[in-house]
């Protein structure tokens, strides 16, 4: 009795630190050790509480307490000990194994099995369950300790998930601490009765307390690998998702990098379960650092978004513009972040959303960063600046200054025949509704870069590349910027087509069309010229739409030819004179919009009018013999004049005159008379007047015209046979 008394009140004394300091100069530890055994209760418990209040915060003292045999001790009282003495024996442990070097001890490892097998088989109090749980973690968080563990998973795992749904909320945070640890070995992972811890561990994960959510999500980054369904069963999508977003209380990073772990496992089991998570939570697992989990959620929201049109507006709510920009800049995952990208701003009711606008700048600098790389990445971003081109706000904004210098850039940098495309069509967006973007590119030397485009072999980009020319040069705004030099490379863009595949690119034409119409300047000039013989052979091969924009061109140049022509304008006329056969047969054949236009041109374009007499029939008898021949004149010309057949009547000719004109002969008359030459005079036979304006629109004529005379009154029919032609002077 009196050692007892003497033992509570040694450790009265030592709630004082100064007596504890004091007492520790006398070896007492082995003392109080040697004093752990035996039948009396009060005694044991007495002097376990007097080692625990030794060993606090004293490595030194714990380490003699377990060179003296306190464990050995204190676990051949376990197995009958009553739950007060239980309790402070929990206490002891929890503060010995505090100390990692006594935690990875030998004589460590021997508290966990006969711990856990009490602990499990009792009901004891909560400040005891609560040491023993910790001496068990503070354990066997150490690997080599957790190897050692004899306890088959059923034993464990069985018994732990009561304390999982304990009342205590520090239980449950250390039971599933325990539980985590304990996962962290395959035969755990693996145990069927894991499953039954499921369902309470996704519960704490959702608590809302960061302490139990983050040992819960850390238990289940160990169980969705394996049970990834039963994870999913319990709700833990929904719970893990709510971690992501939670914002009251604000978690750590660490915690909702965590659960988005989580996430990815219960992801990468099933594609199906892309649908299960808010669009919410896959942006915000975008920030992750980790590249798996923010690619999961890339692959996540790209299915979202091709199976659901309404989710582009749901992920551009939820920031994933700025998110997947971040990416970009970030240079990670660029081609799946690029076209996740492209598709949103692709959507008319984001690029109508603010944070659109604000998407031109980031998407140009990364284009124009020098450590962009990725083709794929570069190549969506362009086609997401030509998405958000096409609204005309946007293409107006303060920001569409930088994408036109990237996209030029891009062009600058021997880009491949796709990126040529996407980045010419998205200029031609941002040039094409703002005046501002349309001098930038002309200052920035645009236009040199895009006349090199009109020489591609590729069809579509030389077209692409004079559509944005005539988008350029769609008003009078930029005068010093058009040249000769412009005009010769669309008319090399039109010569190349046609010589190479004979087509005509109908694009070409009509950029040719809008300079001419918008700088009369440049009609006169060489270069306008030279374009002139590839309009006729466009003319000459075309289809009824290049044909329509030819005729356009070519009566807008010679609008600007005074009468009659003189200087550039002559030559101009005369090199459109080869189409001449053309353009009568397209009098023939071409619908009636196009007369107008054509014969224009044939009564202003220099020609020959070439007369082939025949033949005469029946001509009048005259004394000493008919020695018939024909007379022919124009206006004021010089007369023709064909041989004397002798002594015929129906005499034939065969003879061809020509005239040459710099302008066709409107209104004129071609004269032909037939006389006969006798000795003493010349008998008249016969006359016709040709008109000359129907044979200049329709090129050949020939017909039997009868000569008519005043002294043909006998009733007979003498005829004229002649063939007419109006051509170009070859």
């Amino acid at each position: 009795m009196a050692r007892e008394s003497g033992i509570c009140a040694f450790e009265r004394l030592l709630d004082d630190e100064q007596q504890v300091e004091i007492a520790s100069a006398h070896d007492v530890v082995g003392l109080l050790v040697r004093l752990v055994s035996g039948s009396n209760l009060r005694l044991i418990e007495a002097s376990i509480c007097c080692l625990i209040k030794f060993g606090k915060d004293q490595t030194s003292r714990k380490l003699d307490m377990v060179n003296a045999g306190i464990i050995d001790s204190c676990l051949e009282l376990l197995p009958t000990a009553p739950n007060s003495l239980f309790s402070i024996i929990a206490e002891l442990f929890r503060i010995l194994t505090n100390s990692s070097a006594i935690s990875i001890c030998s004589a460590a490892v021997k508290i966990v099995e006969p711990l856990f097998m009490v602990l499990l088989q009792t009901d004891f109090e909560l400040w005891g369950q609560h040491s023993a749980l910790q001496a068990l973690v503070n354990i066997l968080e150490k690997p080599q300790s957790l190897a050692t563990l004899k306890l088959t998973p059923t034993q464990v795992i069985e018994n732990l998930i009561p304390f999982l749904e304990s009342p205590s909320q520090a239980i449950q945070q250390l039971s599933t601490d325990l539980l985590s640890h304990l996962l962290e070995q395959e035969h755990f992972k693996q145990e069927i009765k894991t499953k039954n811890a499921i369902v309470p561990v996704v519960q704490l994960a959702g608590i809302g307390i960061l302490n139990l959510q983050e040992t819960a999500v850390n238990a289940l980054e160990n169980i969705s690998l394996s049970w990834p369904e039963a994870v999913v069963d319990a709700g833990g999508i929904l719970e893990l998702s709510r971690v992501i977003l939670q914002d009251d209380p604000q978690p750590p990073d660490s915690l909702w990098e965590s659960a988005a772990v989580v996430l990815c496992n219960i992801l990468h089991s099933k594609a199906e379960y892309y649908f299960q998570v808010p669009i919410e939570g896959l942006v915000k697992m975008l920030h992750s650092t980790l590249e798996r989990t923010f690619t999961f959620a890339l692959d996540a929201l790209i299915v979202q978004e091709k199976t659901d049109a309404a989710s582009a507006e749901l992920m551009a709510e939820a920031g994933a513009i700025d998110a997947l920009l971040d990416l970009l800049r970030s240079h990670q995952c660029e081609e799946v972040a690029g076209r996740l990208l492209e598709a949103l701003f692709n959507n008319t009711r984001v690029q109508k959303m603010k944070v659109s606008k604000y998407a031109i700048a980031p998407l140009a600098q990364y284009l124009l960063d020098p450590e962009t790389t990725s083709h794929s990445g570069r190549l969506l971003a362009a086609l997401s600046l030509g998405d958000l081109s096409q609204h005309e706000g946007l293409a107006r904004s303060n920001d569409s200054v930088s994408a036109c210098r990237a996209l030029i850039s891009l062009l600058e940098d021997k880009p491949t025949e796709e990126m040529k495309t996407v980045a010419v069509c998205a200029l031609q967006n941002f040039v094409m509704y703002s005046r501002t973007n349309r001098r930038f590119v002309a200052e920035t030397g645009g236009i040199v870069v895009i006349q090199e485009l009109l020489l591609s072999p590729n069809s579509e980009i030389a077209g692409q590349a004079a559509l944005l020319i005539k988008f350029l040069f769609s008003s009078h705004a930029l005068q010093e910027h058009v040249s000769n030099e412009l005009i010769s490379s669309l008319t090399a863009a039109l010569e190349r087509e046609l010589l190479s595949t004979a087509t005509v690119n109908e694009e070409v034409l009509r950029t040719i069309h809008v300079i001419f119409a918008n700088f009369q300047k440049l009609h006169s000039s060489e270069a306008a010229t030279l374009c002139i013989p590839h309009l006729i052979a466009a003319l000459k091969c075309g289809s009824e739409v290049v044909q329509d924009s030819v005729l356009t061109t070519l009566c807008l140049l010679k609008q600007s030819w005074p009468t009659p022509p003189t200087g550039v304008a002559k030559s101009q006329a005369r090199v459109v004179a080869e189409a001449i056969p053309t353009l009568q047969l397209l009098m023939k054949t071409c619908p009636p919009s196009f007369h107008d236009r054509v014969e224009s041109l044939l009564r202003c374009l220099p020609g020959c009018l070439t007369v082939v007499v025949k033949r005469a029939n029946n001509l009048k008898h005259v004394m000493g013999g008919t020695n018939p021949f024909c007379r022919l004149t124009i206006s004021n010309g010089s007369a023709k004049q064909t041989k004397v057949v002798y002594q015929s009547t129906s005499p034939e000719w065969g003879e061809g005159f020509t005239w040459a004109f710099d302008v066709p002969p409107k209104g004129q008359k071609l004269n032909i008379t037939c006389k006969s030459k006798n000795t003493f005079k010349k008998t008249t036979l016969g006359r016709v007047a040709i008109p000359i304006d129907k044979i200049i629109s329709e090129g050949n004529y020939s017909d039997v015209f009868s000569l008519s005379h005043n002294s043909n009154n006998d009733g007979s029919s003498r005829t004229l046979e002649v063939e007419i032609t109006w051509s170009n002077r070859t």
